[in-house]
């Protein structure tokens, strides 16, 4: 039995030395996902989809070991309580997940001790997941090391071109949300490259029963659809990755922002 903290707007479970944040699942808001689709029909999901618990859960799943992220759980893999399922439901919402406070974990459990280092495998990961939204608002620093957390824009299937996923940094990057991603290219030098050279090798060595021993753990729906997302990204992140730097080089900004600047004028 844990203890349930609610305060400043936050719900958190502390359970065995371990803090959790909880928060609500939304469901999809497609409605194919009722019901199951014809393998044909996978690759014709609606652009209305919102990332879930699964979702987040998928994403850590694929990320342990490989970069600092946080742990995801679904309520099904704690052990609660009737009195804290009831407690958690009135304070969250019907359904909830954890993820697990970035400040719970010390550097000798953090794949990576260099911030430069684990910079650039999360950057070639978040390409994969297409997570544009790894900035400083959805990571923690632990001695100085970054540690990430939010997943929830992952896999969404409007960022699966590498063209619209592109734009969305672009938006992003314009609202003052700049991603991980967009600050790595912009700032590129020859170890970034190395780097980032390393941690592709490392992800391509992500096996098929892996994705699909991730995607039956995170208990996602349609999970082939999930299974294909990953597949094809590994098979696409190294052309994927020269687009994207392309795009974030700081010249190539900065030449967008006078072009703007000079139509609006």
């Amino acid at each position: 039995m844990g203890t349930i903290i609610a305060e400043h707007g936050t719900v958190k479970y502390v359970v065995k030395g371990a803090t959790y944040y909880v928060k609500e699942n939304f469901a999809p808001s497609v409605q194919v996902f009722k019901a199951e689709l014809h393998p044909r029909r996978w690759k014709g999901i609606p652009e209305t989809f919102f990332s879930n618990g699964p979702v987040e859960k998928l994403v850590s799943i694929l990320g342990l070991g490989r970069c600092n992220m946080v742990t995801v759980k679904l309520a099904s893999d704690m052990e609660l309580t009737p009195e804290e399922k009831e407690e958690l439901t009135r304070l969250v919402g019907p359904t909830f997940y954890f993820s697990r406070s970035a400040q719970d974990y010390t550097l000798d459990r953090l794949p990576f001790d260099d911030p430069e280092l684990a910079t650039g495998y999360q950057t070639a990961f978040d390409i994969l997941v297409r997570n544009w939204d790894d900035g400083e608002a959805n990571m923690a620093l632990v001695e100085g090391v970054p540690v990430w957390f939010d997943f929830g824009v992952s896999l969404d299937p409007r960022c699966q071109n590498v063209y619209r996923f592109i734009m969305k940094l672009e938006e992003a990057r314009r609202l003052g949300r700049v991603s991980t991603i967009v600050s790595y290219f912009m700032d590129y030098t020859r170890r970034r490259s190395q780097i980032l050279k390393r941690a592709v090798q490392s992800l391509q060595r992500i096996q098929q029963t892996e994705i699909r021993t991730a995607v039956r753990l995170s208990n996602v729906q349609i999970p082939a659809y999930f299974a294909e997302y990953v597949s094809h990204g590994l098979s696409n992140l190294l052309e994927d990755i020269d687009i994207i730097r392309g795009a974030f080089l700081r010249e190539n900004v900065e030449r967008r922002q006078t072009y703007i600047k000079n139509i609006t004028v």
